[in-house]
């Protein structure tokens, strides 16, 4: 049912809102797949992904014991991390996950990480190109989580591009 104080809106295929409006700038919108990474420094850490990698903010929570409880950080649509305290008194783990997002810009973003000021473990390889005819840029943030930044490989191999064709039609063929 349709009211006047609360409209229906646009949904795609699957039901989903295609636009919640904006907030800050952003677009909102349902958001398929996020991160959250838990950091002892989330202010530091913020300022980090904005600086090197181009993150903005789209929300921050209220402070709570010195720092945000939480931060919601944007490079691209559906390229979204929540930054949030990790308890006092735990220790960090390595982390054991790779973020990766598609990125077309993967010279400038290296040239901008780069340029940043270094902050605890973070690192910058690349851009690279891959056995799967990729670029990627790999990324370890200050806290020790691992992103991968990649897009196509213009100059791909042409031996190895036709390998991965034909690995890629037999699996058709195969039904798997």
């Amino acid at each position: 049912m349709t009211t006047q104080s609360n409209p229906m809106r646009p949904v795609d295929e699957r039901g989903e809102p295609v636009n919640l409006g904006e907030f800050n700038g952003w677009e909102i919108y349902p958001m398929p797949m996020f991160a959250t990474i838990s950091v002892h420094d989330v202010a530091g850490i913020t300022q980090w992904y904005r600086n090197a990698l181009g993150f903005g903010v789209v929300f921050q929570a209220p402070t709570m014991g010195g720092q945000p409880a939480m931060v919601h950080l944007r490079r691209r649509k559906y390229q979204d991390i929540l930054v949030v305290p990790a308890a006092p008194a735990s220790a960090q783990p390595p982390a054991t996950l790779t973020l990766s997002f598609h990125a077309e810009d993967l010279d400038s973003l290296a040239e901008a990480a780069r340029a940043a000021v270094p902050m605890g473990a973070s690192a910058i390889e690349g851009p690279v190109e891959t056995p799967w005819n990729t670029r990627d840029l790999r990324v370890t943030d200050p806290a020790g989580h691992r992103l991968v930044f990649t897009s196509h490989n213009a100059n791909a191999d042409p031996a190895q591009v036709e390998r991965m064709r034909k690995f890629l039609e037999a699996g058709k063929r195969s039904g798997k």
